[in-house]
């Protein structure tokens, strides 16, 4: 029996959030948000892996049930919901999290 691949759309966002016990290793950030964002680890593991430098947005993701593999969804959130003196932070944060993401990308 082949594994079915999940894709991005088959996530649900609340799972992504619990936290896990498990022992991951020490990632590169840009390994770390490639898993974030393809929904390989939890919140959690990810502030374990690159420290406190995204709390705004991944508790911003959380109060509002988001995935940060669904950036459009996040983007469109934070311009309905965020604080306007927050959004830029929101939003400077995301898109760092995507460029991490897309340097692992372009370096497999």
């Amino acid at each position: 029996m082949a594994k079915a691949e999940i894709g991005v759309a088959d996530i649900v966002p609340g799972i992504i959030v619990r936290h896990t016990n498990r022992r991951l290793g020490k990632m590169a950030q840009c390994e770390a948000c490639e898993q974030l964002v393809s929904g390989g680890i939890s919140f959690s593991e990810f502030v374990d892996q690159v420290g406190e430098g995204y709390r705004e947005l991944l508790d911003f993701m959380m109060e509002n049930d988001l995935h940060p593999g669904r950036p459009e969804e996040v983007l469109f959130c934070i311009d309905c919901h965020a604080e306007v003196a927050g959004r830029d932070i929101l939003r400077s944060q995301l898109e760092d999290i995507h460029s991490f993401h897309g340097q692992r990308m372009v370096a497999r």
